[in-house]
């Protein structure tokens, strides 16, 4: 929702998310994860348990929450994490639930989509949830376990040269905007998201050249029009 403010239990909760679930993120990416590059997502899911243990973070793991649709009940899913409100220094709106993935052709959750309607399902069924703190929440983070994983830094590296990959984690913080549960608005990211115009579709690229009165024809190759936006200082959105 375009036209969604920013109410005072947002602003709260973005505070919380960037001064203390970002860092650890952050510290469990780095430290770890772009050292992988196989399915290893339990083992950084446990590491940011530790840390965020370690920082006096109230939650906890692998929250099992019944689906539904409408009052129909479904089987169960295990949701990865789960912040209650009540932490040590501060007491928040609501819980936070956190659904993470490892994707390791982007971090920044651009090509797989299903982590955040995972989460989303997640924020409607537990509505229907008996535990008051999951039944309130109306908070999520989508967060990507950030990897630059890259076997071409081996390839001819000479003796002595010092490896050092250093990657960040990417976090959305999502929010329900209705009292159903049934839609959402993204109310913080951790970093832009730069898309480049050679990533777009032809019918896009023809939008941006009519956006930006750059004269062309739709029978025109997807690589003219872009060398047009590109002659024009226009290289992504």
């Amino acid at each position: 929702m375009a036209d969604y403010k920013l109410t005072n239990d947002d602003k709260v909760v973005i505070d919380f998310v960037e001064k203390n679930i970002l860092p650890i993120a952050n510290e469990v990416t780095n430290f770890y994860s772009h050292w992988t590059k196989s399915d290893e997502e339990e083992h950084l899911q446990k590491a940011f348990l530790y840390e965020s243990r370690q920082q006096n973070i109230s939650l906890t793991r692998e929250v099992a929450i019944t689906q539904y649709y409408k009052d129909l009940a479904f089987t169960e899913k295990e949701l990865d994490f789960f912040i209650f409100p009540k932490q040590k220094k501060i007491t928040l709106p609501t819980g936070i639930f956190i659904e993470t993935k490892a994707d390791y052709s982007d971090d920044t959750g651009q090509t797989r989509l299903e982590g955040r309607y995972q989460l989303f399902r997640y924020l409607y069924s537990s509505s229907h949830n008996p535990d008051e703190n999951l039944k309130n929440a109306n908070y999520g983070i989508f967060l990507i376990w950030g990897q630059n994983y890259d076997h071409r830094q081996f390839q001819n590296l000479e003796t002595f040269s010092i490896v050092e990959n250093k990657v960040e984690a990417y976090i959305e913080l999502w929010r329900a905007v209705d009292d159903l549960k049934t839609k959402f608005t993204k109310i913080y990211q951790s970093k832009s998201v730069e898309i480049l115009i050679d990533t777009l579709s032809k019918d896009d690229l023809i939008k941006l050249c009519i956006e930006h009165d750059i004269e062309h024809k739709s029978s025109e190759a997807k690589p003219d029009l872009i060398k047009k936006l590109k002659d024009n200082g226009i290289t992504s959105l």
